[in-house]
């Protein structure tokens, strides 16, 4: 059994609070369509559709959210090497360098130094 752009567009709709404008669902189903064409799993297209839902995008980054349900990697081993503010493996929370202090004069009492 096929499932059609129309039906993840219906699916869609009911996962909303509120049905979208009918330009958005247009555009939103001309997007599936072509996913659907290209040979792209309906339960991948649905993923994706989540998250487009869940993340209040426009249709146009369905293709981008179907290759990052596709393609995405696992990021169970990042995780730890990660900072908090998402900078990168590089960005630890090991106190070592404060770039606003100069490390070879005493650290101030108050912030910047003597008023």
């Amino acid at each position: 059994m096929t499932v059609s752009a129309k039906e993840l567009v219906a699916e869609y709709i009911a996962g909303c609070q509120r049905r979208p404008p009918e330009d958005f669902l247009a555009h939103l189903g001309r997007k599936i369509r072509v996913l659907l064409d290209e040979r792209f799993e309906p339960e991948t297209v649905r993923a994706a559709l989540e998250r487009l839902r869940a993340k209040g995008l426009h249709p146009s980054v369905l293709p981008s959210l179907v290759n990052e349900v596709l393609n995405a990697s696992p990021q169970h081993g990042t995780l730890a090497l990660s900072s908090a503010s998402g900078a990168g493996p590089w960005a630890t929370t090991t106190p070592g360098y404060t770039p606003y202090l100069n490390p070879a004069t005493p650290e101030p009492t108050t912030f910047g130094g003597s008023l």
